[in-house]
């Protein structure tokens, strides 16, 4: 990152796209035969990633609701799971569920919006309605959007197998899209940047859009890639997005460098201390019955939902600040949460002084 790179208006390809590209095609589908993915853009924040799977989606709602398209004059909607998020900007905000009340009260653009349906998590009888519903009332469902792991509105909430297989299921049958948002997910869900790869999602059919943002970029530098399989890739027409700093070389030397410092031994200590923090949190939970309310995780994607009566994680002096002035970097989720996205290399005695500062938080609290 500290080499010297042409950073803007990069007209011509580079070597580093080749590196990236290369680097990318070996991670994505390691667990299977090979790469599902036919192309890939990049772009610098994950809901700008969203956004162009998103504008991907609108040129198929196009030819699908066009004169003479399968869905013919029908109006569009979008669909996403409830608790979800997207990203801030545009169309991505208007399917992150777990912004919309402040979006709704704060903005006139959203005052009379109704494009947004929602299904709960892993609830496969309602998303089942859902598309019913849309045969029946007579729109059509552009895209659906899904996060193998809540990062947000409900941290570490993973996506069940079977509900997966029937999203993508359900929208090749209508004619959408599906997009899997890993932007927060990524290696820090199960130790590999693609949902393809996640343990028992190995044979699954993989989704039309993938987004990736944190994972690749190790915190430092903006930068987010859209995965496209064919069909998706197809459909992209040139003039439908740009940007003065997609694909800079030092952008993509940042993934380079990330992906080539993945190893087993990473992989397995995402997995394993995840899993790890989850149990110590519970024992946690089960000392503060009444205070911490849940515990839930996805590799080194935790929560821990507290009682808002008594622990309000957000405002100032509030638990969230009061950890991090204790030396915990945390940040809020869910309803009342605190959300622990650890270093990938963290240690089990890391994660007893995790567990430690968070009792010594509601002990603060309580007392």
């Amino acid at each position: 990152m500290s080499e010297n790179w042409v950073m803007a208006n990069v007209m011509t390809p580079s070597f580093s796209q080749k590196r990236l590209g290369n680097r990318l095609r070996k991670e994505l589908g390691h667990t299977r035969d090979s790469c599902p993915f036919d192309r890939f853009i990049c772009m610098n924040s994950g809901s700008e990633s969203v956004t162009v799977g998103l504008r991907i989606a609108d040129v198929n709602a196009k030819h699908m609701t066009d004169p003479g398209g399968r869905h013919e004059g029908k109006p569009t909607k979008l669909l996403a799971v409830e608790r979800a998020f997207h990203g801030r900007t545009g169309r991505p905000a208007q399917i992150s569920h777990s912004c919309m009340d402040g979006y709704k009260k704060n903005l006139a653009s959203f005052r009379d919006m109704d494009n947004l349906l929602l299904v709960p998590a892993n609830d496969i009888e309602a998303l089942q309605a859902m598309f019913q519903r849309a045969d029946d009332e007579g729109f059509f469902i552009e895209m659906m959007a899904l996060e193998p792991v809540q990062g947000e509105g409900s941290p570490g909430r993973c996506v069940d197998r079977a509900f997966y297989d029937e999203a993508r299921r359900l929208t090749l049958e209508h004619g959408s899209m599906l997009m899997v948002d890993s932007v927060q997910a990524g290696l820090r869900g199960q130790g590999c940047l693609s949902v393809v790869d996640y343990e028992g999602f190995e044979d699954a059919e993989a989704p039309d859009l993938e987004a990736w943002s944190k994972a690749l970029n190790a915190g430092q530098y903006p930068l987010s890639v859209l995965g496209m399989n064919k069909r998706a890739s197809d459909l992209y027409v040139v003039g439908i997005y740009g940007n003065t700093m997609t694909t800079n070389p030092r952008a993509l030397e940042t993934a380079v460098a990330v992906l080539d410092n993945i190893t087993p031994e990473l992989r397995d200590n995402i997995r394993d201390r995840g899993k790890e923090m989850v149990e110590k949190l519970k024992i946690l939970q089960a000392k503060y019955p009444e205070q911490i309310l849940e515990v839930q995780g996805t590799g080194l994607l935790v929560c821990a939902e507290l009682n808002p009566d008594t622990l309000q994680v957000v405002g100032f002096d509030k638990v969230e600040v009061w950890c991090r002035k204790h030396g915990l970097g945390v940040i809020h989720g869910g309803v009342n949460a605190l959300r622990y996205t650890p270093n990938f290399a963290i240690t089990s005695k890391e994660i007893d002084l995790v567990v430690d500062i968070t009792e010594r938080a509601i002990e603060a609290f309580i007392a």
